[in-house]
């Protein structure tokens, strides 16, 4: 099962928590592989000119789908080269601030900057990314207008935001959530209708913007062309895994909700969100450089 993230990020917890109950059911090591780099795009082109025998599976994460919206000339795509397996879980965004900025509420921070237009700034991890569009959408949603700083990933542009060198950044909550409670960063809300369980002191953005929801979720994809016998037979497998209480118990502790579903519920979904985001990036007017 290979991760196009680094080990300890959403997408890896996903893979390891999924891989080791699959392993359980089958009596066979299902392995996590992370190969890294261009956004998710080295592991999903491996993935798409793999051998279509259920072997090789991925961890698919939004950010991948939003990379190939942006940039259609990535050597994969998402609703060509993959086989929908299942849905795997939701992970809402932190909105995480520097512990310097005078906000400490979602309306504050609205407040603050519509009293300063284009003066405070948002990291994200990089042109077309995901937390950038989620950022745009928010943006859209408060009437606000925020300067961008793209990073080369997550680590850099949450290190800036801890040293007050950015004002905001859409976290997962994987990682926003640990820095927020270390004091590094201050949490605003989280992007889910409902607050987290995982958070439940942690307001949510509907509070403050009736209806505003951005979800970032994974899901297992396989190679296009593999058999339907075989897609089902790991469909079940991984549904009826994430209803264990232990494996909703670890998504669980990192703020995230178990899924599970059909193959064609999860690429119902998947189009859902191509949709979505080709929309945003016209609506902002995003281009690639």
């Amino acid at each position: 099962m290979l991760v196009g993230f680094t080990a300890g990020g959403g997408s890896d917890l996903a893979a390891r928590n999924v891989a080791h109950k699959l392993t359980e059911m089958f009596g066979q090591s299902v392995v996590v592989d992370n190969r890294t780099g261009a956004t998710g795009a080295i592991a999903a082109e491996t993935v798409a000119k793999a051998q279509p025998d259920g072997y090789t599976l991925m961890m698919l994460a939004v950010a991948q789908v939003v990379a190939n919206v942006f940039d259609d000339k990535l050597a994969y795509n998402t609703a060509r080269d993959f086989t929908a397996v299942s849905y795997v879980s939701r992970n809402p965004y932190v909105v995480a601030v520097a512990p310097t900025l005078a906000a400490r509420t979602v309306r504050e921070f609205i407040d603050l900057a519509k009293s300063q237009p284009g003066r405070l700034n948002y990291g994200s991890t990089g042109i077309g990314g995901s937390n950038h569009l989620v950022t745009e959408l928010f943006n859209s949603a408060a009437g606000i207008r925020l300067t961008h700083v793209p990073y080369k990933g997550p680590p850099q542009a949450l290190a800036d935001l801890a040293g007050g060198h950015v004002d905001l950044v859409f976290a997962s909550i994987t990682s926003g959530l640990p820095l927020a409670r270390a004091g590094k960063v201050r949490a605003l809300a989280i992007t889910s209708l409902k607050r987290s369980t995982a958070a439940p002191e942690v307001p949510v953005v509907a509070e403050t913007l009736p209806g505003f929801e951005v979800i970032g979720w994974y899901g297992v994809v396989a190679p296009k062309g593999t058999p339907a016998a075989i897609v089902n037979r790991l469909s079940g497998a991984i549904a009826k895994g994430l209803q264990s209480p232990e494996v909703r118990e670890r998504f669980a502790a990192d703020g995230s909700e178990t899924v599970g579903s059909t193959p064609a519920a999860f690429e119902r979904h998947i189009a859902s969100e191509i949709a979505r985001f080709r929309q945003v990036i016209r609506d902002v007017g995003i281009r690639r450089e």
